[in-house]
């Protein structure tokens, strides 16, 4: 009687295997099937609204020195190796997020600050995706982040103050480390 139990039992799972085999071969089929037939063309702009408004800003006031590329990955940005901290858990934190634009050095192409536009309208709310959660990931870099919060009163003056601020605190925050 057990060996009719052990033996049922086997072809149960040799079935099972055989079948997951076969179910996975014909998703992987009908994806490639799928992929031949979907067809894209390009976007009419980028940027649209405020997204433009702002990056056409941004390079008045800064494109002669730094490049602004838009829509950067944080985890292209900050570094989640850093001491013996959990490393999957800093990545999750940061990985699927973006920031609206980064301003890189044009000799070296490294990142100088990121931007966040924040219509104070996040929907997404899984840990790490509130701009004041990702200001607190780029001031553990040391990396300036300006998030530009009025974005209906968006003009040259106040970016300018805006990044004045944040580079102030940001050189304050280089001297308190500097002391250590």
């Amino acid at each position: 009687m057990d060996i009719i139990l052990i033996i049922i039992a086997g072809i149960a799972t040799v079935s099972f295997l055989i079948v997951s085999i076969l179910a996975s071969i014909v998703a992987r089929r009908h994806r490639q099937d799928a992929m031949a037939h979907c067809r894209y063309r390009p976007k009419k702009s980028l940027m649209i609204g405020t997204e433009r408004r702002c990056f056409q800003l941004l390079n008045d006031i800064f494109g002669q020195r730094f490049y602004i590329i838009p829509g950067v990955s944080v985890s292209a940005l900050l570094n989640h190796k850093v001491g013996n901290q959990n490393r999957y858990e800093a990545y999750s934190f940061i990985e699927n997020k973006t920031v609206d634009f980064v301003f890189c050095n044009k000799q070296t192409l490294r990142p100088v600050c990121a931007v966040k536009l924040d219509d104070n309208k996040t929907t997404n709310r899984s840990p790490g995706s509130d701009p004041k959660d990702m200001e607190k990931f780029f001031q553990s870099a040391h990396l300036p982040f300006v998030r530009v919060t009025k974005l209906d009163k968006l003009d040259r003056q106040a970016i300018i103050e805006e990044f004045s601020r944040v580079i102030y605190e940001t050189s304050k925050l280089d001297n308190k480390r500097k002391k250590k």
